[in-house]
């Protein structure tokens, strides 16, 4: 009995600390981006693009022209309010704010206000999968939440070969599975959202160094899955340039 589960403390010990894959991309396409827009969220709806831009005093959400980069309208938030991720549930648009505990809901089309909720702790990122929204707040946390009222319904703690990954940021969810940028890195990773374990890893910090100068550009953040090619569309604050790009296994 004592090797039996010495072999299955070894199994479990080899699972938890199985290296995650590492993904690769290819660029497809090079975009223009509003250089003052410090990128918070990016989401597809369709062939349309929504963003959300952070600071205080200048926070707003705009729908862009995802080919030229060409703001088509934008509303801007109140100013006490540090605009952070978005995303797009059966028309209504949630927009997190970054330390303010609220949420406020407006309609993607018109931008109009529809309602707001309350949360406890900051509000970093933020998907859904088409019944729950799904939430990040700088933590190793990843929150499953109800969009009808904001309350949370479960959690993940999310790890990289048995160890907690912190300050996790934009998110988009990318056939069934999680891909998360990492803050102040040029690293997004890919989630399971049942287990929270990290999957597979993509380094795209050589796309800072792509980047037109002079430019502003601070750390990557934004990621969108154009439905139409199945191709994601990532940028970064203050960046002059959207890529776009495949991403494959290794």
């Amino acid at each position: 009995m004592k090797f039996v589960l010495l072999g299955i403390i070894a199994v479990f010990l080899t699972a938890c600390n199985k290296k995650p894959e590492t993904l690769s991309y290819k660029i497809i396409s090079t975009r223009p981006h509003d250089p003052e827009s410090y990128t918070q969220g990016l989401e597809f709806l369709g062939n349309r693009l929504f963003e959300s831009s952070g600071g205080y005093g200048n926070s707003n959400v705009r729908e862009a022209d995802p080919l030229t980069g060409k703001v088509i309208r934008k509303r801007p938030m109140a100013k006490n309010i540090f605009a952070e991720g978005i995303t797009i549930l059966n028309n209504e648009m949630f927009v997190l704010s970054w330390k303010e505990n609220i949420v406020n809901v407006l309609e993607p089309d018109t931008f109009k206000f529809i309602r707001s909720h309350n949360y406890k702790g900051e509000g970093w990122g933020l998907t859904n999968d088409g019944k729950q929204l799904i939430m990040s707040n700088g933590s190793s946390s990843i929150q499953f939440i109800d969009p009808k009222d904001f309350s949370i319904k479960r959690s993940i703690e999310v790890t990289r070969s048995g160890n907690p990954v912190m300050q996790i940021n934009e998110l988009e969810l990318i056939d069934g599975q999680i891909f998360a940028n990492i803050y102040q890195t040029g690293e997004v990773i890919r989630i399971s959202p049942e287990s929270g374990k990290v999957s597979g890893t993509l380094d795209l910090s050589a796309l800072r160094t792509q980047l037109p100068r002079p430019n502003k550009a601070d750390v990557l953040n934004g990621i969108a899955r154009d439905p139409a090619t199945g191709n994601l569309l990532v940028t970064g604050k203050l960046w002059p340039t959207m890529f776009e790009i495949k991403i494959s296994g290794k």
